[in-house]
């Protein structure tokens, strides 16, 4: 499936140094690029986070001013901060940019960023949540919405936030990225969420 993603985003995958997709992320993106809303079940280390932030390049071709179109909710500042850092050269090269949206970051300058016009934004789940109920950003023109370590984020008991994003957004493609999709709480969700969503499972 490498030669599935669109080409320039592939070419700039290169020169970094990837050169294919494993057989989970190859199924999820036959899925992605068909439009399905996907639950991608795999263990650390399988590359379902990359999969995850790979998505928001492939869906999001080209800049346009104003509002987002892309959010990705990671468990941890840190693990936001490293998401970030892998996207931006990336998207970079098409000219698209990325925001960081995180609880040790300013809040105030965080807004005045979005403000200014964002095509993805990355972020933790409290401080995203706290930025839209304060208009910080507009979710009308979301075209796609991951959230990555999902399990982990309902234990922690950040569904509320997670759910106060998703019910509010047009229709986009949902792609959630967890460890064990066994958890009553996490299929209530889903169920409740994206109900015909495709799970894709680490074999």
């Amino acid at each position: 499936m490498w030669n599935k993603l669109r080409e320039p985003l592939r070419e700039k995958l290169e020169e970094l140094g990837f050169s294919q997709l494993n057989e989970l992320q190859s199924e999820a993106l036959e899925k992605f690029r068909a439009g399905k809303q996907l639950v991608i079940e795999a263990s650390e280390g399988s590359g379902k986070s990359f999969f995850g932030a790979l998505s928001l390049v492939q869906k999001i071709e080209v800049p346009t001013e104003g509002s987002p179109r892309g959010i990705m909710i990671c468990l941890s500042d840190e693990e936001a901060r490293a998401t970030h850092a892998f996207l931006l050269p990336i998207a970079k090269a098409f000219d698209l940019t990325v925001d960081l949206v995180t609880e040790k970051g300013n809040k105030l300058q965080q807004r005045n960023d979005l403000f200014d016009g964002t095509e993805i934004i990355i972020g933790t789940p409290k401080r995203l949540h706290e930025l839209y109920i304060q208009n910080g950003f507009n979710v009308g023109k979301i075209s796609v919405f991951v959230v990555d370590d999902f399990d982990q984020q309902m234990k922690k008991g950040l569904n509320m936030q997670i759910s106060r994003l998703a019910e509010s957004l047009p229709k986009c493609q949902h792609v959630y990225l967890m460890n064990s999709i066994s958890d009553a709480r996490v299929q209530q969700y889903l169920e409740s969420v994206v109900p015909h969503a495709q799970v894709v499972e680490e074999r």
